[in-house]
């Protein structure tokens, strides 16, 4: 029976079956012919009929395995469609995240080493119009909004919306700063004031607008430093005689002003202030 059943599976092309129901079908028909049974013979020669079938249609269907296949009705995964043809758009005068969005859509990586996303491209690499592969990146080198780092400074008079914390309020702001007034060599009223040796004074005028009431000017313009264009850092210092700006509480639409004064080097020609964190830097004139 099992000798049988090994020839139908190899027939229905299952040979691991048939291979398994053959090899049984062979080892019970040599049992039989040991003990000398009557099956035993016929056992032996459909097992082993069934075992030679099964392992020949095995070998045959592996071979046919290894033929080519047929790709014309494959269906294959298009890449994603990318716009573009290769070659770099120009971005120059851009924001870094209008760039990006750009050159991302044309099929660039974008890399914008220490730029903010507001700031203006200044140059690019490669180059408009050059060909470049898809995916390859794409460097951006921009140029700090006015006012956002020392090497780019707001010029002298222009006005920074603020909040209570004497930081940027850009949406709903406190208060107005600006400075102007700046004296290249403010004089002192007496020995008492005087600078040391190789140093003199440099005073700045500071205005403070209220947008809403209760602007403190006491608190909203301390700690005001100022960097000659060498990179050194001055603090904000007391000189006597000059007329500070008042500490007082302002109703909404007023406005106070008053000197700041740093004690620099005589060589010092001008520099640029920082305020609000070290977030907003502005000319001295």
């Amino acid at each position: 029976m099992l000798g049988i059943l090994a020839l139908l599976f190899a027939f229905a092309s299952t040979p691991a079956l048939a291979v398994l129901l053959g090899a049984l079908s062979l080892t019970f028909g040599l049992i039989s012919l040991r003990n000398r049974t009557g099956r035993g013979v016929a056992g032996t020669i459909m097992g082993s009929a069934g075992l030679i079938i099964a392992i020949a249609v095995g070998v045959v269907n592996a071979s046919s395995s290894d033929e080519p296949v047929d790709t014309s009705e494959q269906i294959v995964a298009e890449p994603d469609a990318i716009t573009g043809d290769g070659t770099v758009p120009s971005v120059i005068g851009k924001t870094v995240d209008e760039a990006r969005a750009e050159l991302e859509q044309a099929g660039f990586e974008v890399a914008s080493p220490g730029a903010g996303s507001d700031d203006e491209v200044s140059k690019q690499s490669p180059t408009a119009g050059t060909s470049a592969e898809a995916g390859s990146t794409v460097t951006l080198m921009a140029t700090s909004s006015a006012g956002s780092s020392v090497t780019n400074p707001a010029t002298v008079g222009t006005k920074f919306g603020m909040d209570s914390w004497g930081r940027p309020g850009d949406e709903d702001p406190e208060y107005r700063i600006w400075f102007d007034g700046y004296t290249e060599n403010q004089p002192t009223t007496d020995s008492w004031n005087a600078p040391d040796t190789g140093m003199k004074y440099v005073t700045v005028v500071v205005h403070v607008e209220a947008l809403q009431a209760g602007v403190h000017t006491g608190v909203e313009t301390w700690d005001i430093n100022l960097t000659d264009k060498q990179g050194r850092v001055y603090e904000e210092t007391y000189l006597s005689g000059v007329e500070d700006i008042p500490s007082v509480t302002l109703g909404e639409g007023q406005s106070s002003s008053g000197r700041i004064a740093f004690e620099v080097p005589n060589d010092f020609n001008g520099g640029v202030l920082s305020f609000a964190d070290a977030t907003i830097f502005v000319r001295t004139n």
